[in-house]
């Protein structure tokens, strides 16, 4: 099946993260992260990070299904804390880095290209404990000591960089970030609001590093962007929609992409009362560090209305609330089915942003599933696709600059919240949360669906 809009040199991938396939927890030098520390919390109740799903030591056999697949693209993440074990060594894990060598090598050797993010929610854990992670501003030059390190490794092989994945996320689901969840919640976001100050910082120092040593190199974030629609046709309702998507997810990309704070993000921290603390050349440090791509995490639209009688005093997320539509059709985790909301948030980041190159760096759909016979029949994945792919081909047959499509995920991998329960990959892999099995991998009915869309758009 042809899509209007999308280019025979287009970019037709998918998408994992380290933490969240390859397992290899403690092997050959790697240290913990705070990924594995807040999976271990649960490891009683679901799979953790310890092993997943194996990529660490199945990968070869992984790139094996990604070549029959077709698949020209791999948005995966290399692990912080493969490469610097506690996160302050002052030389990298050799053996860490030869695994990304290996990896990387065998992707361009099969036609593959890798879109690397640096750093996919997992924080050494030596430098929580060390400094608290995110929330000093130590972790600054630790991060660009990392990304430099990156650059130094791989800079001539990587074309594409994603910097700090879903930085949003982090913030609201701050035990990502380490902090602790029995403090009160003004002094729990005056951390993590820190700590996205200082990612920013850190990202755009490393922005300029790249532009400056490999002027052809994309790099920018991957923002997890909540399209986010009113639930009426109240002009209430729409502005408060607004307001929560450009905090949420405009905000970031302004900052990278305009090297600016926007204003109604520094109105909402006033109102929670949290002060971040600056230095006399932030300004300029994010002026001149700006990225050159963005990377759009875009799975569902969010629809809100606002909350009677609250008060444009009150911090944003006192003054909406979330509603489901019932005329769409959710997964069981509350996301919902809507792909001309992609088309439409494409469009406002066009709308933004221009002619920004822009990596769809997630996107996908998630079901409890069995194996049966050896198949899985995940036909509304299928159509999850299928309609998205559709509405992106519309965008930019509008104008928006898609290069690449990576749905979320290659291969089914450890959920960040709910282990191996939900599932979202092309390949299906026979284990669950207590019983690793074989891990043998299996190609969904969405598998070939997906296969015959690259094969009909090359």
């Amino acid at each position: 099946m042809k899509y209007i809009g999308i280019p025979k040199n287009f970019l037709w991938g998918a998408s994992t993260s380290a933490f969240q396939v390859e397992g290899g927890y403690k092997e050959n030098g790697k240290g913990l992260s705070i990924a594995d520390i807040r999976s271990f919390r649960n490891s009683e109740t679901r799979l953790d990070t310890k092993e997943t799903v194996d990529g660490y030591h199945l990968w070869k056999k992984d790139i094996s299904l990604m070549k029959d697949l077709g698949m020209k693209s791999y948005r995966f993440s290399i692990s912080w804390p493969r490469v610097f074990p506690n996160g302050d060594e002052e030389k990298p894990n050799k053996e860490g880095l030869q695994y990304y060598h290996n990896l990387i090598n065998e992707l361009k050797r099969n036609n593959i290209e890798p879109i690397v993010t640096m750093y996919h929610f997992d924080q050494p854990y030596g430098l929580i404990k060390k400094y608290g992670g995110w929330v000093s501003r130590e972790s600054i030059n630790d991060f660009v000591k990392y990304a430099k390190c990156l650059f130094d490794e791989f800079g001539n092989d990587i074309k594409y960089w994603l910097t700090i994945n879903e930085q949003a996320v982090l913030v609201v689901a701050n035990d990502m970030l380490g902090i602790s969840q029995d403090l009160p919640i003004k002094e729990k976001f005056q951390k993590a609001f820190q700590a996205n100050y200082n990612m920013w910082l850190a990202q755009a120092i490393v922005y300029k590093i790249c532009r400056e040593r490999f002027p052809d190199t994309k790099i920018g974030p991957a923002i997890s962007y909540i399209t986010t629609l009113p639930a009426s046709k109240k002009s209430i309702d729409m502005m408060e929609a607004k307001n929560f998507e450009d905090f949420y997810s405009f905000s970031q990309m302004d900052v990278a992409i305009h090297g600016e704070i926007p204003k109604q993000f520094t109105n909402e921290l006033d109102k929670l009362g949290i002060d971040i603390k600056t230095e006399l050349n932030d300004k300029e440090i994010l002026q001149k560090g700006r990225a050159n791509i963005l990377g759009v995490n875009w799975y569902c639209t969010t629809i809100v209305e606002a909350v009677k009688d609250s008060k444009q005093s009150d911090f944003i997320f006192k003054r909406m609330k979330r509603v489901q539509d019932k005329n769409l059709l959710y997964t069981e985790w509350g996301w919902n089915f809507d792909p001309v909301g992609f088309r439409y948030g494409l469009r406002q980041v066009m709308d933004h942003y221009g002619n920004i190159p822009i990596i769809v760096s997630e996107c996908g759909w998630s079901e409890k599933e069995k194996l049966e016979n050896g198949k899985v029949h995940d036909l509304q994945r299928i159509k999850y696709l299928n309609d998205h792919i559709e509405q992106m081909g519309l965008a930019m047959n509008d104008g928006v600059n898609v290069i690449s499509f990576n749905p979320w995920s290659f291969i089914d991998i450890l959920s960040a919240g709910d282990g191996m329960e939900k599932r979202y990959g092309l390949v299906f892999v026979d284990r669950n949360n207590f019983e690793k099995k074989q891990l043998k991998r299996y190609k969904k009915d969405s598998f070939f669906f997906y296969k015959n869309v690259i094969k009909d758009n090359n």
